[in-house]
């Protein structure tokens, strides 16, 4: 997987997971189909997971209040779709 931005390079990561043996099997054949490596699959699963968590607004514009009601916070967060 190449990165449009080199500051932002490909890391490789030495990890041992546990996985069931029915998933294993779903990812292998994914893995078959694609024509990629087991490794491959997980990096994508990885990346596909976080992808929306990057802030992507400046947080110096944000205005944060003093206090709010309960129905504040759900209506801010409705609007956020974070919940």
């Amino acid at each position: 997987m190449k990165s449009a931005n080199p500051e932002n390079e490909y890391i490789p990561v030495d990890l041992r997971i546990s996985v069931r043996r029915d998933t294993l099997r779903l990812i292998s054949e994914m893995a078959h189909d694609m024509g990629i490596s087991i490794n491959d699959v997980f990096s994508f699963l990885a990346e596909d997971s976080v992808i929306d968590l990057e802030i992507l607004e400046d947080l110096n514009e944000i205005d944060i209040p003093n206090k709010c009601s309960l129905d504040d916070l759900k209506n801010a967060l409705l609007k956020k779709k974070l919940c």
